[in-house]
């Protein structure tokens, strides 16, 4: 009878034992479950929002080190391009000094109306000069034409004069030697009767 109200003891013992480890770990298991039930979907929520923000940066970044790598590039071209551009306006500085100074020394060629006005004016006096009495003077003016000739006709000079053959081909010969684009168009003879064409060119400079 002893023997079995011992192991009676030892049963309410064992029980009282467990049911106070049961009380122990149920609040533990307890705050386990409200956290998995109630905190784990916000973590996880708040988790995934920051791999998403992540990502997004990673990606944000890559974009910029790209976009700044084709800059790179754009430049390194665009400098290139400015140092060749650079290097052609040098080349055609120095053709457009060339061509100024060619201009200038050319200068002569354009025709002036001003100072052929003063030259027809003095045809008088040259030809008295070479004992020659003109008769006739005339002058037709030329339109310039727009085309793409270097030179055109500007003017054109009708003499009649009377007087020595002899003279009168010293008077023909002051025109022929000027420098400027003086061109004997015709001449006509009839006894001391003398007739001298010429044509007077301009370039366009």
């Amino acid at each position: 009878m002893k023997t079995i109200l011992d192991q009676l003891d030892n049963f309410f013992e064992q029980q009282k034992e467990t049911e106070q480890k049961v009380f122990f770990f149920l609040p533990i298991l307890l705050f386990g479950f409200l956290s998995y039930y109630f905190l784990y979907p916000i973590t996880d929520e708040n988790l995934n929002n920051a791999l998403r923000t992540q990502q997004n940066l990673a990606n944000n970044i890559n974009s910029v080190k790209t976009e700044n790598q084709n800059l790179r590039v754009s430049n390194t071209s665009l400098t290139n391009q400015i140092k060749q551009k650079n290097k052609e306006l040098v080349v055609l500085n120095k053709q457009k000094v060339e061509v100024d100074n060619l201009i200038k020394k050319l200068s002569f060629l354009k025709f002036d109306i001003t100072k052929w006005a003063e030259f027809y004016n003095d045809i008088p006096k040259i030809s008295k000069k070479f004992r020659l009495v003109i008769t006739k003077l005339d002058n037709i003016m030329f339109v310039e034409e727009n085309n793409d000739k270097l030179v055109e006709k500007k003017m054109e000079i009708e003499i009649t004069t009377v007087g020595n053959f002899v003279d009168f081909i010293k008077f023909m010969h002051s025109f022929e030697n000027k420098k400027e684009f003086v061109k004997i168009k015709s001449i006509q003879i009839d006894g001391k009767k003398m007739l001298l064409i010429i044509d007077i060119y301009g370039a366009k400079l």
